[in-house]
C-alpha cells in the first residue's frame, strides 16, 4: 500500500439520483480523487433515502433534485430535515443561478449544474462543503452557549422550548420549566468584583449541571437567573422535587477569588419558581413567565 492511500481518509455518501448514466458518472467522477476515498451508496428514490437516513448519517449527500417520487425544493427541504447535522450538495439537470441561491438559503452547502460537473470540481465542492459545514456548525454551537458559563444560551432555550411545546401537543405529555435567581448575588459582585462574581457563576453552572439528569437542559436566562427545562415530568409534586434539588445543589459555600487576588468565602442562597406545561402554560413566553412569578412569589414569601 503507497503512503498516499495509507492516508486518505474514507467518507460515506449519499447519493441520491434515479438516472443510472448520472449515478455512474458521479461515481466515476469521485473514483480517482487522490486526497479522499469515498464510499458511495446510491438510492433511486427519496423514500428509500430517507429510510436509510433514519438508520445511518453519512458523512455527505450529494442529490439529484429531480427523482421518481419527488421534485424541485420539495426534495431539497425533505433531505434537509431527514439529514439534520448532514452537509449537502446538490447536483441537478438545471443550470439556474437564482436557483442555485434559493438551494443554499434552504441549507445546502453548494449547488452543481450537471452540464457542469467534472470530476475535479465535484472533488473540490465536496471538500469546501464539508469544511463550510464544520466551520458553521462551530458557529452555530458558539450561538448556543453562554460564554461564561457554557451553559445553553437564551437562544437555544426559546428554540427547546418550541420544541418540547410541539412534541407536547403532539403526544400529550407534560414537562416542567424551572426558574433560578440567584438572591444575594449583587452584593457579592459590589464587594468581591466583577471577576469573583462571574467565579460565582461558573460555580452555579457547575452544580446545576451536575445535579440534572441527562434528558434536562440547563440554560443561563442573563445575568444571575438560570432555567431548567424537565422533560417528562407530569405532576406538580415531581416539579417541587426537582426544585428542590436544583435549590440544595447551589445554595452553598463558594470560594472565589476577589479584586486583590485573596481567596473569599461566599454564602450563596437563590429562589426558585416552575410552571408545569399546560396547567401554567401552554406556549414557551407563558410557561418563562409563570415560572418567573412563582419564584418572586417564593422569594417574597422567604
Amino acid at each position: 500500500m503507497s503512503e498516499q492511500k495509507m492516508f486518505k481518509s474514507n467518507h460515506l455518501i449519499y447519493l441520491l439520483e434515479d438516472d443510472s448514466d448520472d449515478a455512474y458518472l458521479i461515481r466515476n467522477a469521485l473514483k480517482n480523487d487522490k486526497i479522499m476515498s469515498h464510499s458511495i451508496m446510491t438510492f433511486d428514490s427519496l423514500e428509500k433515502l430517507v429510510k436509510a437516513l433514519s438508520n445511518f448519517k453519512p458523512d455527505l449527500i450529494i442529490m439529484d433534485l429531480n427523482v421518481t417520487d419527488s421534485d424541485g425544493f420539495n426534495t431539497m427541504l425533505t433531505v434537509k430535515h431527514s439529514a439534520q447535522s448532514v452537509p449537502i450538495v446538490v447536483v441537478t439537470g438545471m443550470a439556474d443561478e437564482a436557483m442555485g441561491d434559493r438551494l443554499i438559503q434552504l441549507g445546502a452547502q453548494d449547488y452543481v449544474p450537471k452540464s457542469e460537473l467534472t470530476s475535479s470540481l465535484l472533488q473540490r465542492v465536496i471538500r469546501f462543503s464539508k469544511e463550510r459545514h464544520h466551520l458553521l456548525q462551530i458557529l452555530e454551537n458558539s450561538a448556543n452557549r453562554d460564554a461564561l458559563t457554557m451553559l445553553y444560551s437564551r437562544k437555544a432555550l426559546d428554540s427547546k422550548l418550541d420544541e418540547l411545546v410541539k412534541h407536547a401537543e403532539r403526544y400529550g405529555e407534560k414537562f416542567a420549566v424551572l426558574f433560578i435567581d440567584l438572591d444575594n448575588f449583587k452584593p457579592i459582585n459590589d464587594q468581591f468584583g466583577h471577576d469573583a462574581g462571574d467565579q460565582l457563576l461558573q460555580h452555579v453552572a457547575n452544580r446545576l449541571t451536575l445535579f440534572s439528569r441527562s434528558t434536562d437542559f440547563v440554560a443561563r436566562f442573563g445575568g444571575d437567573e438560570f432555567v431548567t427545562l424537565l422533560p417528562h415530568v407530569k405532576t406538580r409534586d415531581d416539579a417541587e422535587q426537582a426544585s428542590k434539588q436544583q435549590l440544595n445543589a447551589i445554595c452553598d459555600d463558594f470560594y472565589v477569588t476577589d479584586s486583590d487576588g485573596q481567596a473569599q468565602q461566599v454564602h450563596l442562597s437563590a429562589s426558585i419558581g416552575y410552571a408545569l406545561y399546560g396547567e401554567d402554560g401552554e406556549c414557551g413566553v407563558e410557561l418563562i413567565k409563570a415560572a418567573d412569578a412563582a419564584m418572586y412569589q417564593n422569594k417574597q414569601n422567604r
